[in-house]
């Protein structure tokens, strides 16, 4: 399971950090900045690093977890 859970992991984080570097890109490009809307497109890149968020504690969880016998 501590493969699989590290995998998870670097996923998840993988996810999130692509998430806030193009909501970075989107926010800082001028044509996009002046968009009236920016707001709803934040709240779906946010939903995006937060996502990639819960990936990443799931593969914690994954390293946590024992297998009982």
């Amino acid at each position: 399971m501590k493969r699989l859970g590290l995998a998870v992991n670097a996923v998840g984080l993988l996810i999130s950090a692509v998430g806030t570097l193009v909501l970075y890109a989107h926010v800082t490009n001028r044509y996009h900045s002046q968009i009236a809307d920016i707001g709803s497109v934040a709240v779906g890149y946010l939903g995006v690093i937060l996502f990639g968020v819960s990936v990443s504690l799931s593969g914690i969880a994954l390293l946590l977890w024992e297998t009982r016998a």
